[in-house]
């Protein structure tokens, strides 16, 4: 598919074409060198090369400060690079020293590309003073040419470059709002916050219930957008520990270690930023089509008889299901990782249990943790001692935690050796019983003990018992302790001294507990002093081995299924989305999480990874303010239940739906009440409908990078309220979800940017001629969900609410095309971000070819994509068709054609447009439609609803790879 697509004209030449029509001179669009501006204590350069294409500067240290934290490099490289139209790349180093960088085998990088026109550049650094007789220090500017606007300034800001300190700091302006940097669940919701706290990017295993803290995952990259809607990104590539602090007027990183390695993209979108970072990183990998049903999981599924009833009681509720995740319970003794239990889950009965699953279009995916079982029985750990592929501590010997196995060895997943192993345990497992996906969990790694090495300490009785103590079979783990005295370290480990710097560097990043107390950089984790194959310590590594584990079980995956897996994942870095998606961690059953996953979700499609959700209904049962005791506290089960309700309907368009919990919480899947069930009918009943729409959607995520699930805002960049619609996203280029997220709600005033809106529930349509909230009704079990003015999506209607969804997948199509409100603008396709709504799909070429050529007129755009869940993907095995409505002023009239990019088997025939509706169509009840299909052989039938503004055509029966043509009016009678 992406073959295919790059043959397409980019958007981003059709911007600069526009800008050059326009008349920008393209002298004004130079190219790049580096600035020299005064700050005390940073470097005075040596300008070496003065190349319009590209800059590569010697630093020289003109005087030294904060010597507590070691000393400064003398001497700096730093290399300038114009990579693409909007993407500059900037490295600085020290010289002549071999660094820690995030190696390419992870973040390939993508360089520049060839033949680039630096006349059409986007941006440009700031010119040195020629000539200058004085050494001036170095700072970095980095400009826009559209309005000459700084996107990057360190002028008047420290900078600082030590073995174990790099202090940058970059002013923001005070009216630019910024998103991104992360994984912190933020009590400010989606917006950062801009009053001087620090975020913390150190990857740990600590509750998503706690917020203000850094969480599973390391995202060092922002989107800002500013007053005006331009918008930028700027990306930190490095993966060690770090602070950003963000001030009213300024970001400051200070980073323990690695290179300064920045990449500035400029938009002027903040979807066209998000593409162009993905780019870089890679696009979210493509998931397999029953990725998108409903998930049902829990910690404590104790035997396979209980998941038989899950399955009943789903089926008996009239519920869908997908597919059922399965914890730790199903592993054999302690725990270990691709094993089954004897009497829990014996493997001939699970492999029976499965063989049903999947004749009913149903599937499993078992939990896989890192930690490997230090028993000499053990095939996994016999193999990975003889393949020498387990981490090693600082004096070279196997390094050995404590984790759900007891005892303990890790993995290095960028051993060489490491394919070869991995596939051979995951081919034994598949053999047992054939999963269908993977849940990779305790990925940062997670550690039950903190010290430079553990051991087990053969006179600790106590001790030895619980790290040998097998699990009950009968699961009953809460009632024998296991949990609390498994998850306490029962290990001798040897502590760090403070001399350590690996383990206790000059510079503290604020890696604090729930009560803000500093907590050690090896706290509960693999210590940063292990080493890999190659000595790379985990001081310079941790945060990439979620992302290590994820590339390395999806190549395995593949090889050993054959197919297109499907993993998630809890520890990521940039660029994991080519492999895996992400959930949110272990969140709260409260109304304050309901709130948090939204951003959890929307900041997680920003960083490449699409498929993305948090629990349903919340992992642990918890009060408002996430104290698990005393019982008295909890919500009530009245108060619980409409929590579920709620939660339901605004998890059912989450990417990824999985309804999850605690092993010692109350159950809460979707049929242990009435009201859910019929809630959740409701809500997947859509979900199902849109299924072809959101698999398409994922498509082009997965072909040109971008978000599935996006912030309101990315619709109209300008409008600065859209900014605060934090309790609302988009589902693609045309859908809006509009949850309620406060409990003893009824009526909601979610927010609209300028334009026409559907219901998506009746069609019916709502006229916002500039953006404002608009007060709805949303009684317990309805959520508002409508489709944006501009946008056609495929949907499909079933008899009754499937089961699976390969009951969907092949049914009949139904285009529905949403008329947008106003004429498309004659400068739609330029990049001018700040004259109101950007049209769906703007950034798309077909669709910003239809505006171009289009202009006074009506524009509708949409994609359908199908495929048969190949691991890879061209032209020569999918279904790819743009679907693009030219409608006249005033719209009653109008035209509905297609654009088949490939039509191969073996979704080739498979399927079919049975209906057009068209949404916003304005007459009377006396009106009639004329209808006329240009199609051998095809006769259609035409309504139209005067009441609800909808033309219906229907009847038709065209194979949706041959082109469409259809024109459509409404006449008097």
């Amino acid at each position: 598919m992406r073959s295919l697509l790059l043959l397409l004209v980019s958007v981003l030449t059709v911007f600069a074409a526009a800008q050059q029509q326009a008349g920008a001179p393209a002298a004004a669009v130079a190219a790049a060198a580096a600035a020299a501006v005064a700050d005390e204590g940073t470097k005075a350069p040596r300008a070496q090369q003065q190349q319009q294409q590209q800059q590569h500067l010697q630093l020289s240290l003109a005087g030294d400060k904060l010597t507590h934290y070691g000393a400064s490099f003398s001497n700096l490289t730093v290399d300038i690079v114009p990579e693409t139209e909007a993407r500059l790349h900037v490295k600085i180093r020290p010289s002549g020293k071999k660094r820690w960088e995030v190696p390419d085998s992870l973040v390939p990088r993508p360089g520049a590309v060839a033949d680039l026109d630096h006349s059409r550049l986007l941006y440009r650094v700031a010119q040195p003073v020629a000539g200058a007789k004085q050494p001036r220090p170095f700072a970095l500017t980095v400009t826009r040419l559209a309005n000459l606007e700084p996107v990057f300034d360190t002028r008047g800001h420290t900078f600082m470059f030590k073995d174990q300190y790099i202090e940058l700091t970059t002013a923001i302006p005070k009216s630019a709002s910024l998103y991104g940097l992360g994984e912190t669940t933020l009590s400010t919701g989606l917006l950062l916050p801009r009053d001087g706290r620090k975020l913390t990017l150190w990857n740990r295993d600590k509750p998503a219930a706690d917020p203000d803290q850094n969480l599973y995952s390391s995202h060092p990259f922002y989107l800002q957008v500013n007053a005006d809607g331009s918008s930028h990104g700027v990306l930190l590539l490095n993966s060690n520990g770090m602070d950003v602090i963000l001030r009213e007027t300024s970001l400051t990183y200070k980073i323990i270690g690695g290179l300064v390695d920045l990449s500035f993209f400029m938009g002027p979108s903040p979807e066209a930023v998000i593409r162009q970072y993905h780019q870089v990183i890679g696009a979210s990998v493509m998931p397999p089509y029953w990725a998108l049903g409903l998930h049902q999981s829990k910690w404590g599924y104790a035997n396979i008889s209980v998941l038989e009833s899950v399955v009943a009681n789903y089926s008996a509720a009239g519920l869908p299901l997908e597919s059922l995740w399965v914890d730790i319970e199903y592993m054999a003794s302690r725990f270990k990782t691709m094993t089954f239990d004897p009497v829990r889950y014996p493997a001939a009965k699970m492999r029976q249990f499965v063989s049903k699953l999947h004749a009913a279009g149903q599937s499993w995916v078992p939990i896989v943790d890192p930690a490997v079982s230090v028993d000499a029985t053990f095939r996994a750990y016999v193999d990975g001692t003889r393949d020498k592929i387990w981490m090693r501590d600082h004096k070279g010997k196997t390094y050995m935690g404590q984790v759900w196995p007891g005892m303990a060895v890790y993995p290095d997943y960028l051993h060489p050796n490491m394919s070869s192993w991995l596939t051979k345990q995951l081919s034994a497992f598949h053999a047992e019983v054939p999963f269908d996906g993977l849940w990779l969990d305790m990925s940062e790694p997670s550690n039950f003990c903190t010290g430079l090495n553990c051991r087990l300490d053969p006179k600790n009785d106590t001790a030895k018992f619980w790290l040998q103590v097998h699990t009950t079979h009968d699961y009953k783990i809460a009632e024998m302790r296991l949990i609390t005295n498994r998850t306490t370290c029962q290990m001798a480990c040897e502590a760090a001294p403070p001399s350590n710097t690996l383990a206790h560097p000059p510079y503290v990043i604020a890696n604090v507990n729930v009560t803000g107390t500093p907590e050690p950089l090896g706290q509960n984790i693999l210590s940063p002093t292990a080493k890999h194959y190659d000595n790379t310590t985990e001081y310079d590594a941790h945060n990439l081995y979620g992302f290590a584990m994820a590339q390395q079980h999806y190549s395995a995956a593949v090889n050993v299924t054959g197919r297109r897996p499907f993993l998630l994942t809890r520890a990521t870095f940039p660029g994991a989305g080519r492999f895996t998606g992400h959930w949110t961690g272990d969140n709260a059953g409260n109304w304050e999480n309901l709130w948090f996953s939204i951003a959890g979700v929307l900041n997680t499609n920003m960083w490449g990874m699409a498929m993305a959700g948090a629990d349903i209904c919340g992992f642990a049962d918890m009060t408002q303010d996430n104290v698990a005791e005393p019982p008295d506290r909890f919500l009530s089960d009245h108060d619980y239940e409409q929590l579920c309700n709620r939660w339901t309907s605004a998890g059912a368009f989450y990417p990824f739906s999985r309804n999850h919990m605690i092993i010692y919480g109350r159950a809460h899947e979707f049929y242990r009440w009435p009201s859910v069930t019929a809630t959740a009918k409701k809500a997947y009943g859509l979900r199902y409908r849109l299924l072809s729409y959101m698999y398409s959607s994922l498509a082009l995520v997965a072909a040109k990078g971008g978000t599935l699930a996006r912030p309101l805002l990315f619709s109209d960049p300008s409008d600065l309220r859209a900014r605060n619609a934090t309790a609302q996203w988009m589902l693609g280029e045309g859908l809006l979800v509009s949850p309620v997220i406060t409990p003893n709600t009824t009526t909601i005033r979610p927010y609209f940017t300028a334009g026409n809106w559907y219901s998506a529930w009746d069609f019916k349509r709502l006229r916002v001629p500039t953006g404002r909230p608009v007060q709805l009704a949303a009684s317990v079990g309805d959520i508002p969900v409508h489709i944006r003015g501009g946008a056609i999506l495929p949907m499909q209607v079933t008899p009754s609410l499937p089961n699976v969804t390969r009951d969907v997948r092949w049914q009949p199509v139904t285009l529905v095309v949403a008329l947008p409100a106003e004429p498309s603008p004659k400068r739609a396709a330029r990049a001018q971000v700040n004259a109101g709504p950007l049209p769906p799909h703007i950034l798309d070429a077909p669709c910003a070819e239809a505006h171009l050529k289009n202009p006074g007129r009506l524009v509708s755009c949409g994609f359908l994509y199908a495929d048969n869940d190949t691991v890879t993907t061209s032209i020569n095995n999918t279904l790819q068709v743009w679907f693009t409505a030219v409608t006249a002023q005033g719209g009653r009239s109008g035209s509905i054609s297609s654009f088949v990019l490939a039509n191969a088997p073996p979704a080739k025939g498979q399927l079919s447009i049975e209906a057009i509706h068209i949404l916003g169509v304005p007459g009377t009840a006396a009106d009639v439609p004329a209808v006329s299909v240009y199609a051998k052989g095809q006769k259609a039938l035409s309504s139209y609803d005067a009441g609800s503004g909808v033309l219906r055509i229907r009847g038709l029966k065209l194979d949706a790879g041959v082109q469409l043509n259809v024109d459509w009016r409404l006449r008097k009678a």
